[in-house]
């Protein structure tokens, strides 16, 4: 989920902004918000986050420079600050920047500071949203429950096919694969396998990631972690050595 130690600085208590030029926001969920950032971390349990994704993204913020600051998990995040009170402020709304943010590879971090964040969205938190209007819930997820190197038996029969707009849309293959090509994977590849697993259909992206390409297996192990940063959490994602397998597609 969303709550993880970010920048690290609790926002102070505050009322919403009253200000003409937010056209495009929710100050009323923005108040929802402010009240809600008052609980002690310790304290938010599921109601609160709940009522905090219910309101989040139609919600007004501002933007502190530079607008895109590096985590420390590596990625990087367009930082977003609820407005300070009785102040004017450029107008940020998550819903309406879905699009650009995925163009551009980037997650969210909601008040970010020395201390910690309010909430964290990974870019594959952000691609959920853009899909099924919910940052974290697909009612009708096709995937299996695993990630990582799979090895196939000769014998069993898969499904091939490439992931449609409604899964991976293009600029996310194009963010992966700039992030892949970051990564010496020199030509990545990609597809969605099918196969059965004691009776159950269980579906899974595929990808050519293959420690020879990597500089070590460290680094391989960080690449595959890395790629679950850009999917929807719903998502489960493998790698296969696509000189053994045909049905890849150009990421």
């Amino acid at each position: 989920m969303g709550l993880l130690d970010f920048f690290k600085k609790k926002p102070a208590a505050a009322t919403p902004a009253k200000t003409p030029n937010t056209p495009t926001g929710d100050l009323s969920k923005t108040a929802i918000l402010y009240h809600l950032v008052q609980t002690p971390k310790n304290a938010r349990d599921e109601k609160w986050q709940n009522t905090f994704l219910e309101n989040v993204a139609t919600a007004s913020f501002r933007c502190d420079d530079p607008q895109v600051q590096t985590g420390p998990d590596g990625f990087p995040y367009l930082q977003l600050h609820l407005p300070e009170p009785n102040t004017e402020f450029n107008c940020h709304v998550i819903k309406n920047e879905v699009n650009g943010l995925l163009e551009s590879g980037l997650g969210i971090a909601i008040n970010p500071t020395s201390q910690g964040a309010d909430w964290v969205f990974s870019y594959g938190d952000i691609l959920c949203y853009q899909l099924n209007n919910d940052f974290y819930e697909n009612p009708n997820n096709m995937f299996s429950n695993k990630a990582g190197k799979e090895v196939l038996n000769e014998a069993e029969e898969v499904l091939i096919a490439q992931p449609s707009e409604a899964i991976l849309p293009k600029a996310s293959r194009k963010v992966l694969s700039e992030f892949l090509k970051a990564n010496g994977i020199q030509s990545p590849k990609i597809m969605l396998m099918s196969r059965a697993n004691n009776g159950n259909i269980s579906t899974d992206l595929v990808f050519n990631v293959t420690e020879d390409q990597c500089k070590s297996e460290e680094h391989f192990r960080y690449v595959m972690r890395s790629i679950g940063w850009y999917l929807p959490k719903h998502y489960t994602y493998i790698s296969i050595d696509d000189r053994t397998l045909g049905g890849f597609d150009t990421l």
